[in-house]
């Protein structure tokens, strides 16, 4: 996400890995638990959120790379 993927086709490409079929199998659970959660942020990322989207969670592009990188130091090793 360092500017080497729009936030596009970071989405894309996100939701193609994380609904591999052979996921479930091939991560332990806490692995699973993180990448859902950045799954669910990514679905409540919008490029221009209004006050009202705002009020349900959502974010622009840039809030959730910054949430990502807070979130990344936390994830499972």
């Amino acid at each position: 996400m360092r500017d080497e993927l729009t936030f596009d086709a970071f989405q894309r490409a996100y939701a193609e890995c994380y609904i591999d079929d052979e996921a479930d199998a091939a991560f332990r659970p806490d692995e699973i638990d993180h990448y859902s959660a950045v799954h669910e942020k990514v679905e409540w990322t919008v490029r221009s959120p209004t006050d009202e989207d705002r009020s349900y969670g959502y974010v622009n592009p840039q809030e959730f790379r910054s949430w990502l990188t807070i979130h990344d130091s936390h994830k499972p090793v």
